[in-house]
């Protein structure tokens, strides 16, 4: 009887983790679409105006609504049916590109109305996000969740893997009209796969729902209140998040300065390859031994490799040492969501990701504003003038346009590794991981 049980319950486990990995193909699929619209929108404001902050205006609008709103999605995630909220959030969003659509068929088209797509967008997709996080732990065990975080590592990164490629080579036949149709069609098709898995779903809804948003969002700030370890968490989190923003601010402009756009789209593919041989490699262990260790590994090799970009101007270097920066980063995030998500009630997950979503990628919003303003006012005026401190530095790293940007990637760089070695050390968060190691257990016994 109790070998029957256990084929059961194995069978039952197979069966709920090929229901998920049929939604990380929806999301994979929705993450390539949504990638040739960023790419190709970016480059058509960008030749349309001429302007890097009318494209920055853009990426803002694309960017930042999903953050504020998530708490919103968080709490819409715990009070109604996630797999709905899924299915809503992505036929919205794509219905919400038809107004870029329309704008980009103009003859005059409005960047003001392009931005008001994609915000909108962004909007719906608020509802998504918290959603699919949530239904991680609806349908697989404790012992389940790195690999399933891998397996949506690997679906993001299709945005910066395959799309960028895909829609360089598409703009030299058609139109960027083109692109966001397509876009529009793979959102609609992960809503058909998330329709045909919806079945066998299980949705744990909140029991309390007439208390109100103001409430629940209450109820997920005390939730990551409630322990040490997940406020500090957030916190780190946050630091890693404004140090990658960083990055992502610096790499082009630094590439550019010795090299020309199609060695910059070269690099970003090859570079992005790092995070989907990352997420593969985390998706194929079964039982890490520690998440701590996972997260604090991810972050030392992020930043030693982060800020290795800055000290060369061979292009192959580069591209080799932000391989394996990208190669470490989903260990980040998979480390950091699963002791999160392990000391967390699963009725309250949703509103908590909601708010950890905001508060964590909020740093790279304040790394945009701040790289930018360090970048322009003090590294790149210091590494063109002809002081002794420039001459050291110099020496060492390059001198001249762009090598401003390159310092600043290396001190941001040796900070990310810096964190990694203090995360290890940290009380709260091993305590995170005594209550993840219990809950594997647990499940095992079962």
């Amino acid at each position: 009887m109790k070998q029957q049980r256990t084929i059961k319950g194995v069978a039952k486990q197979n069966t709920a983790m090929n229901k998920f990995i049929i939604l990380v193909v929806g999301a994979f699929i929705s993450s390539i679409g949504s990638g040739l619209t960023d790419f190709g929108l970016a480059i058509y404001i960008l030749k349309l105006t001429g302007s890097v902050g009318a494209t920055g205006v853009f990426a803002i609008c694309a960017f930042l609504p999903a953050i504020l709103l998530a708490p919103v999605g968080g709490v819409l995630a715990d009070r109604y049916d996630r797999r709905l909220m899924m299915i809503l959030g992505e036929l919205f969003s794509g219905l919400s590109l038809l107004i870029c659509l329309v704008a980009v068929m103009n003859p005059n088209p409005p960047l003001v109305v392009i931005c008001m797509g994609v915000g909108l967008s962004s909007v719906f997709s608020a509802l998504t996000e918290p959603a699919f996080k949530a239904t991680i732990t609806d349908l697989l065990p404790a012992k389940d969740f790195a690999r399933a975080g891998g397996m949506v590592q690997l679906a993001g990164s299709a945005k910066l893997l395959i799309s960028p490629a895909i829609a360089g080579l598409m703009l030299q036949v058609t139109t960027v009209g083109t692109l966001i149709m397509l876009d529009m069609l793979t959102f609609f098709t992960t809503v058909l796969i998330i329709v045909f898995v919806r079945k066998g779903l299980v949705s744990k809804k909140s029991a309390v729902i007439s208390s109100g948003f103001r409430c629940e969002i209450s109820d997920g700030i005390t939730a990551i209140r409630g322990k040490k370890g997940i406020m500090t968490m957030i916190i780190i989190m946050t630091v890693a998040t404004f140090c990658l923003g960083f990055v992502q601010m610096l790499s082009k402009p630094l590439v550019l300065a010795i090299a020309g756009e199609r060695e910059l789209g070269i690099l970003t593919t090859v570079i992005a390859m790092g995070m989907m041989v990352g997420s593969i490699g985390i998706s194929m262990v079964k039982q890490p031994k520690s998440y701590v260790g996972m997260l604090s590994i991810g972050l030392f090799g992020c930043g030693v490799f982060f800020a290795l970009i800055g000290i060369s101007e061979n292009l192959v270097l580069i591209a080799g040492f932000g391989f394996m920066m990208f190669v470490f980063m989903p260990a980040i995030q998979v480390g950091a969501e699963v002791l999160i998500r392990t000391n967390l009630d699963n009725r309250v997950q949703g509103r908590a990701f909601g708010l950890i979503s905001l508060i964590t990628q909020m740093g790279y919003i304040l790394a945009f504003i701040a790289a930018g303003i360090l970048a322009d006012l003090v590294f790149e005026p210091l590494m063109q003038g002809n002081t002794a401190l420039a001459t050291g530095i110099g020496a060492v790293i390059g001198y001249g346009a762009g090598r401003g940007n390159a310092l600043l990637i290396i001190i941001t760089g040796i900070g990310l590794a810096f964190v990694g070695i203090v995360v290890a050390r940290l009380r709260s968060v091993r305590t995170l991981e005594a209550t993840a190691v219990a809950d594997e257990r647990m499940m095992e016994s079962r």
